[in-house]
């Protein structure tokens, strides 16, 4: 399994990654490497971001935050019953940068049986 990073050095979100949605069940760990001055969040959708299968109501996928910080945390989907249904993608949005962050903010991302 190989580790995927996504840094953002300002404000703004990354483009959507997409998952293995065929994994049963999917397991899926973040972590994000940040000080306590800048503040995050991570959303996942349920449609296609690669638009391989693009969604028939829009053209761009829903975006449902599910966790969101200042600090560095991490947090897993592991079919649970918190979070019960496999994602098909995440992005990972930056909404202050701290200056003490000097190469941006990270969220780091692995997903059993993907590598």
């Amino acid at each position: 399994m190989q580790p995927i990073y996504v840094t953002l050095a300002s404000a703004g979100s990354s483009p959507w990654k997409t998952t293995n949605w065929n994994a049963t069940p999917q397991q899926i760990s973040f972590s994000v490497l940040a000080t306590t001055r800048s503040s995050w969040s991570v959303d996942v959708t349920f449609e296609d971001p690669s638009y391989i299968y693009p969604s028939p109501r829009s053209s761009a996928p829903t975006a449902f935050t599910i966790v969101t910080g200042s600090s560095a945390q991490f947090f897993s989907l592991n079919g649970s019953s918190a979070y019960p249904a496999p994602i098909a993608g995440y992005r990972f949005n930056a909404g202050v940068v701290s200056s003490l962050d000097t190469t941006g903010i990270a969220l780091v991302v692995n997903q059993a049986g993907i590598g």
